[in-house]
């Protein structure tokens, strides 16, 4: 920002002094924790009971940047809280000036007085050295010559002020805020006089960025929060918050912590709560707060909620004011819903139409029992809520990254419902709407819920592959392609776990397609070859199932975590915790049905091993393909599952021959030699023929002089009748 600016940041209760650090403290005092780790997607279906009957908490970012819609014309927010002090007014003064022209500029700001900064800044335009020297005198605590010095800046012809126009604006405006803060001496009339001054410098910097002045330190947005605070000393609360609203419609962070700050201090106050309610825009404040920051008016007792003495007053004071001019009632009732205060919830949200209020009533209706209105309510709030419509980042409600989408949480939790019905494809159907932040949840149940046949059918029908090219997921992160071609490669990848080869590569994104036909015609081939083309067939289908196995035979969720890239293990889903009313009839008999064969972590490392363990039946034991390709399967398993690796590895010992690189088992394997082992097999062959003929050719000769025996007598005797 400008030198005294300091990033335009403005605390709601503190003077310009120490405003930097002030309003980085209440910035940052308002933003959300983020945890470190990889991105773990929310998720309904682990607990079934809390996603149906609980509300979801509202994010307050979210709801004070809509309190007023976004002034026009629209400014632009230059807000960074982890800046130095005067880092921004820097960079754009080095690119204005140079590295040279900036130096001087710093000279100027630290000279000793203002005649050694006037002839500093020799060279500079009239108003490059006039702001500067305006600037060491507010820095020095000189405000009258400060004063002097902007009021010659904006005293030039408009063509003059091409870039600290603006700025000595709204230095004016910091300087005459100063004032208001008063002082020994000061009476109400000066104070007065310096607001109705400060408000006019603050507008005229609006005005000249809508009429087009360049603005990099977004000193126009900065603005709107520096006349509230004028409003707000002065204990004009409504004024204040209509600013501060505006700016936070601008997108200000600073405009968002500031009403954050404000909401606190009225909920503190019975007398200014009171008095605010009877404005509408401090009343959608304080519901916005209420719903938002739920957690802050409430303790808890057995882990239920226990709405604090404040709250307490605010629902009173709601309950006695007048229905009809309520701003926020929806938001009042989702606050209410989350206190546990349900009947004044119902009472509340049956003043309203909006979707928050709709949301409301179907979790009323469910507790209820009345399962038929509680289907109605949800259907009016998936309507309701704009599919855009996103409440940004709420750690409370688990959402680190992505943010939070009501549309997708209501069709999640409509799809909950569907599974108790045991209604598995308009489930599928459901939770795939909403699987921009429910995927885990529409996984499992075309994983393990559907039918292979179910799946493929609702995928023929209703997900058509993407025209457009994917990208491919980064490992440790939620798959960044489109849920469409996610919902086709699960259902290709669960085609060749059982089987369907020929059905399952046209399910594949085109950089797996390759990889998923090679392995399904391996698969296909390999029974109808001789044996040492089976045995590599066998093989080379062995090796693809280890080395793409995650991404062409890998379960999405548990065991192998395709979801995370294989890198972090999902956990198996669980029914038997659940609210058993929100549990399909049959649902765990179909989880059993589609359970992983193996159930091992990276399953598909278990089917490569015994793939090459069929391979090295169809080879002489004594080659050393079989000893290769049981190394293979050793080495494939060694780390993760010494037992399993250890069958093949005794097979070795007990049938192969001894071969030199053996004492690495498992390491380092060398490529079978499937052409050394053709030729041994046919040695093999030809040395068993030689073999078998030499144990039966005695037996052979005797039996062809018994036969030769028999027919000479058998010709005697005829001749002899002959006769």
């Amino acid at each position: 920002m400008s030198d005294a600016a300091a990033n335009g940041f403005r605390c709601v209760a503190r003077t310009s002094a120490a405003g930097l650090a002030c309003a980085a403290a209440l910035v940052l005092a308002a933003l959300p924790a983020v945890a470190c780790g990889p991105d773990f997607p929310p998720d309904l279906l682990s607990d079934r009971h809390a996603s149906v009957y609980d509300l979801v908490e509202g994010t307050f970012d979210f709801e004070a940047s809509r309190l007023v819609p976004k002034p026009a014309p629209a400014f632009t927010a230059n807000e960074n809280v982890w800046a130095a002090p005067g880092e921004l007014r820097a960079e754009v003064e080095k690119k204005e000036l140079g590295e040279a022209g900036y130096a001087r500029a710093e000279a100027m700001r630290l000279a000793a007085d203002d005649t050694e900064a006037w002839a500093v800044g020799e060279g500079f335009s009239d108003e490059v050295r006039l702001y500067l020297a305006a600037a060491r005198a507010f820095h020095a605590g000189d405000a009258v010559l400060a004063r002097q010095r902007f009021e010659a800046v904006v005293a030039l012809p408009a063509e003059q002020q091409r870039t600290r126009g603006l700025w000595a604006r709204y230095m004016l405006g910091r300087l005459s805020l100063a004032e208001v803060d008063g002082g020994a001496g000061v009476d109400e009339q000066q104070i007065a006089a310096a607001a109705e001054a400060a408000a006019r410098h603050f507008q005229a910097v609006r005005a000249a960025v809508a009429s087009g002045a360049a603005d990099p330190l977004g000193l126009a947005v900065a603005s709107y929060g520096e006349e509230a605070a004028i409003h707000n000393k002065r204990g004009d609360t409504t004024a204040a918050v209509r600013l501060y609203a505006e700016q936070a419609a601008q997108g200000s962070a600073s405009g968002r912590a500031s009403l954050l700050f404000i909401a606190r201090e009225l909920f503190a106050d019975d007398t200014r709560l009171n008095v605010a309610l009877d404005d509408p825009l401090q009343q959608q404040l304080l519901a916005s707060y209420a719903y938002s920051r739920t957690g802050e008016l409430e303790g808890y007792d057995n882990e239920a909620p226990v709405p604090s003495e404040r709250l307490q007053r605010y629902y009173a004071a709601v309950e006695a004011a007048d229905a009809a001019k309520l701003a926020g009632v929806d938001r009042v009732a989702a606050a209410a819903y989350r206190s546990g205060r349900y009947e004044l919830a119902g009472k509340l949200a049956s003043r309203s139409d909006t979707a928050l209020a709709h949301w409301v009533h179907a979790k009323l209706a469910l507790r209820a029992g009345d399962d038929k209105a509680a289907a109605q309510a949800y259907a009016l709030a998936s309507r309701a809520f704009p599919q855009d419509e996103d409440w940004g980042v709420n750690v409370r409600e688990g959402y680190y990254y992505d943010g939070f989408r009501p549309a997708c949480r209501v069709v999640g939790e409509r799809g909950i419902l569907a599974l108790a019905r045991g209604d598995y494809v308009e489930a599928l159907a459901l939770f795939y709407a909403g699987s921009s932040q429910y995927w885990s949840d529409a996984a499992y149940i075309a994983e393990r819920v559907l039918s292979v046949d179910e799946l493929k059918q609702f995928v023929d029908t209703q997900v058509p592959e993407p025209a457009q090219p994917t990208s491919s997921r980064e490992p440790g992160s939620t798959p960044a392609q489109p849920a469409a071609t996610q919902l086709r490669a699960l259902l290709g990848r669960r085609l060749l776990r059982v089987g369907r080869y020929a059905d399952a590569p046209a399910y594949f994104p085109a950089e797996l397609r390759e990889a998923a036909a090679t392995y399904a015609k391996a698969r296909l081939d390999a029974p109808n070859q001789r044996r040492i083309e089976q045995a590599q067939t066998l093989f080379r289908a062995a090796r693809l199932a280890r080395e793409s196995g995650l991404e062409i035979l890998g379960f999405e969720l548990a065991p192998d975590s395709a979801i995370h890239g294989g890198m972090y293990e999902s956990g198996e889903f669980t029914l038997d915790t659940q609210d058993k009313k929100l549990v399909g009839a049959d649902e765990g008999q179909r989880m059993a049905a589609s359970a992983p064969q193996p159930a091992q972590r990276f399953h598909y490392r278990y089917i490569a091993a015994e793939l090459a363990n069929q391979a090295a039946d169809l080879v002489p034991a004594r080659s050393q393909a079989f000893a290769a390709m049981l190394c293979s399967a050793t080495g494939w398993l060694i780390h993760r599952d010494l037992p399993a690796a250890r069958r093949y590895y005794d097979r070795y010992v007990a049938e192969g021959a001894y071969l030199a690189w053996a004492g690495n088992f498992g390491h380092d394997c060398p490529a079978p030699d499937f052409a050394a082992a053709a030729q041994r097999l046919q040695l093999e062959r030809e040395r068993w023929i030689k073999q078998t003929l030499r144990r039966v050719a005695p037996f052979a000769l005797a039996g062809l002089g018994v036969l030769i025996a028999g027919m000479v007598f058998w010709r005697q005797r005829r001749t002899k009748r002959a006769r």
